[in-house]
């Protein structure tokens, strides 16, 4: 068994959530058009990419794990690509 990461690992990677989380609310009032969707959407990337590796610890995990998660991946971008060609053609 595999023992848990060091208390400054976790220290370290609830400050970059709450950094992430203040950069969030900062994009959010600025009037940047379509960029703001982009800045958020990559923020939103980083803090699932964080929260994947440090918390549920994915990079030491069971096989079933990481199949469940690359599949829970997968449906994800799969909803988002078909909400995207619905959404493109009415803008």
């Amino acid at each position: 068994m595999n023992s848990p990461a060091p208390l400054r690992v976790y220290l370290w990677t609830w400050a970059a959530l709450m950094g992430l989380l203040a950069a969030t609310f900062v994009s959010a009032h600025f009037a940047l058009g379509s960029l703001n969707v982009a800045i958020n959407l990559a923020i939103s990337a980083a803090k699932t990419v964080l929260v994947a590796l440090f918390f549920m610890h994915v990079p030491r995990a069971t096989a079933g794990l990481v199949i469940f998660s690359v599949a829970a991946l997968f449906a994800l971008s799969l909803l988002l690509g078909l909400s995207g060609t619905e959404i493109a053609p009415r803008a």
